[in-house]
């Protein structure tokens, strides 16, 4: 047996032991994945538990069920280069999945436009709520701004830099982020301001008609939303399209 159930109990004297189980899981190794996810039923009752708020029966809970296809998930989709830790990798798909289906539930109405990133950075303390979904949706957004934020460091931005650099006139907002569009939609282009960590200017040019200076002026703005337009941070996403959207009739 495995002995992976608690997290502290984990015989790793290297982070790279887990790593090594999943990859050979990954290969084809399906015993070993059914032994690994065994091993963390009282792990994901756990994660799961303290999401909902509430003991969570790992036998007739759909939160539960949902865990544990999205340990499953993990499993299967685990990068440690791109993903770190494995247990906190894991941890995240879960609560994403759970949040997801409490979110087709009860479909929000209210999507807030990309200007309203500065209000939501400080969101980790605004989470006691005495309603269970807004709870679920404000812990979810706080997370797309997290690791948002950990991809905006990668190209040396941090929030208050796009919060300070965002284009304050409607046009130019909407100038950029159709700039955003066509760096995110083109794979070439991604790939090289992914790979540079900054925008491919001169490539860049042949695609648009636009003035250089707008492009480098409004950099970090252009480079943030073409960052969300390319992640799977769907919060963030409705925010730039709430934004498209309002602009067309401002």
């Amino acid at each position: 047996m495995l002995k992976f159930g608690v997290r502290n109990k984990i015989d790793l004297d290297t982070k790279n032991s887990i790593a090594e189980i999943v990859k050979k899981i990954q290969a084809g190794d399906k015993n070993l994945k059914e032994e690994l996810i065994r091993d963390n039923i009282p792990h994901i009752t756990r994660v799961v538990s303290n999401i909902v708020g509430t003991y969570v029966d790992n036998k007739n809970s759909e939160e539960y069920s949902i865990g544990l296809t999205a340990f499953n998930e993990a499993i299967d989709k685990y990068d440690e280069k791109r993903n770190g830790d494995f247990f906190k990798y894991s941890n995240m798909v879960i609560k994403h999945r759970i949040i997801d289906k409490k979110r087709k539930d009860k479909r929000h109405s209210d999507v807030l436009p990309l200007s309203s990133i500065e209000d939501n950075c400080n969101l980790s303390y605004q989470l006691s709520t005495s309603n269970s979904y807004n709870q679920f949706e404000k812990i979810e957004l706080k997370e797309e701004l997290l690791s948002f934020e950990s991809s905006l460091n990668e190209y040396g931005i941090s929030m208050q830099d796009l919060i300070i650099s965002s284009p304050k006139h409607a046009d130019s907002r909407r100038q950029c982020i159709k700039i955003a569009r066509i760096i995110a939609e083109d794979e070439q282009l991604f790939f090289n301001m992914d790979r540079k960590k900054c925008i491919p200017l001169s490539d860049l040019l042949k695609m648009v008609k636009v003035n250089q200076k707008t492009i480098v002026r409004n950099r970090k703005f252009i480079i943030a939303v073409s960052l969300i337009l390319r992640s799977n941070l769907d919060d963030l996403k409705e925010m730039v399209t709430h934004t498209e959207r309002r602009q067309q009739y401002e």
